[in-house]
């Protein structure tokens, strides 16, 4: 059995990510419409009838097309951590469960990671006991937890949303706004997630996806060229570097 990742879409207009080892099927995330979810879990191949959601957070990016997907869909799995279950289920009407750090989905096994940001936020690894792959997108800042558990993983996929220059002269965004992304509690900037792509390609990991790019403040072919430089820089080689899009779905990665 092999272990399968496709990034549906990832930006600041929706987020969704599919994980499965063909008996299992899990969404992360459920920001983009209902219909386009339905779409793209056909072209994979899966069941939207039978698919599990795992859900990081609050925010309307990551849950907006969450209500009428669970109409269309009522035997589909809404799990999230306790933290965020409330805010979820007052903003979309639906009722998730909820579950520990570490837990079990069908075949696979999920653990749930905390991430800084401005509400209750989680990534997660996800393993068929061979492979992993991580999600961990809306996050502030990255640190020794969170490097430790994503170096074991043969995917990661962390966000990726800002060039610092093109944040601070972006004449769009008011000072709060800038000092809020910027934070810890807000999103890592390029230079933030090469140097922890950096580490952990020093640690193993082969295959990165740069997630959550802000189409304002970034570049998927700017934030894929620092990535490589960071880790060129480290010494390592052999490194499969992608920018996940907002309105197209990545390749199918498999690892066996």
């Amino acid at each position: 059995m092999s272990l399968k990742f496709c990034a549906l879409a990832s930006g600041s207009k929706g987020n969704c990510s599919f994980v499965s080892d063909g008996r299992t099927d899990i969404l992360i995330d459920l920001g983009i419409s209902a219909a386009r979810a339905e779409k793209c879990l056909r072209i994979l191949g899966a069941d939207p009838d039978g698919i599990n959601i795992l859900i990081t957070h609050s925010h309307a990016d990551h849950i907006g097309g969450l209500k009428t997907f669970c109409k269309r869909h009522p035997r589909a799995k809404v799990v999230c951590q306790r933290e965020c279950a409330y805010r979820i289920a007052r903003a979309e009407n639906v009722s998730p469960i909820t579950a520990g750090r570490s837990f079990i989905v069908g075949t696979l096994t999920v653990t749930a990671i905390p991430v800084s940001h401005d509400v209750p936020c989680f990534g997660y690894v996800i393993s068929d006991g061979f492979k992993r792959v991580a999600v961990v997108t809306d996050i502030g800042v990255i640190a020794g937890e969170q490097l430790s558990a994503l170096g074991t993983c043969d995917i990661v996929m962390l966000e990726c949303n800002h060039d610092t220059a093109k944040l601070g002269a972006n004449p769009r965004y008011t000072p709060m706004l800038k000092a809020r992304i910027a934070s810890e509690r807000g999103h890592l900037s390029n230079a933030d997630c090469a140097a922890a792509c950096a580490y952990l390609a020093s640690n193993g990991v082969k295959n990165f996806i740069l997630a959550h790019l802000s189409e304002e403040n970034n570049d998927p072919a700017l934030a894929v060229s620092i990535v490589e430089s960071y880790v060129r820089d480290a010494g390592v080689a052999g490194v499969h570097i992608i920018a996940a899009k907002q309105d197209s779905m990545t390749g199918l990665f498999e690892v066996c």
